[in-house]
């Protein structure tokens, strides 16, 4: 009885443990459409991770938007918005 109950509560900490991982986390949407700011066609929609962009090394500028006016940055994307 004692050993069964000992069980019991490892299933029901796992299982806690499961739904906190989902319950916190938010899945990051590859193909998602960002706007960049070429110099020269203005807003140019672009898609993560692919390679019809590239953001040069310029921590002082921003490379991503998540809109078209350039208002809305995407974190953790500084550099120089570039078109390959």
């Amino acid at each position: 009885m004692k050993n069964s109950l000992k069980n019991l509560l490892r299933g029901g900490v796992f299982l806690m443990a499961v739904i906190a991982a989902f319950a916190f986390t938010q899945p990051m949407d590859a193909s998602q459409t960002y706007w960049g700011d070429d110099p020269i066609q203005g807003p140019v929609q672009v898609e993560l991770g692919s390679s019809e962009y590239s953001c040069d090394s310029n921590p002082s500028e921003q490379c991503l938007y998540h809109d078209e006016a350039l208002t809305n940055p995407v974190s953790g994307s500084q550099g120089e918005f570039e078109l390959n």
